[in-house]
């Protein structure tokens, strides 16, 4: 099991159509975590980010994107909580690129072109 209850987001990019890299799906939870699925791999997530440990109320993801898939090597995924985070996740690296709080819960985020690479942070 991925997540510790309900799936608030997904969203899926790659394959042979158009854009780069392995087919993939990004799921955001109520338990706070991004998962990263390649659907060949049916056991585990490829990648997984978890919210910081301590935290007195784990932050709801409320949204996830795909993005910066200008070539087989990278990929960026977007994630916004309903405690107004917003986190640029780099799965190359599997590190937080970007961050920020705006104090507002986050219902909807996207690249505007998610097949090229990313020239504003």
């Amino acid at each position: 099991q991925a997540h510790g209850g309900i799936i608030n987001a997904m969203d899926a990019m790659g394959g042979a159509r158009r854009g780069y890299g392995a087919p993939e799906i990004v799921t955001g939870g109520r338990d706070g975590r991004v998962c990263v699925w390649d659907p060949r791999q049916h056991d585990a997530p490829v990648a997984a980010f978890e919210p910081p440990e301590g935290l007195e109320a784990v932050p709801d993801c409320w949204t996830v994107a795909f993005g910066d898939s200008h070539c087989d090597g990278d990929r960026s995924v977007l994630a916004g909580y309903d405690n107004g985070d917003v986190k640029l996740f780099d799965l190359r690296n599997g590190q937080v690129r970007w961050e920020r709080n705006l104090k507002n819960g986050v219902c909807a985020a996207e690249f505007d072109r998610r097949h090229i690479a990313m020239n504003k942070c």
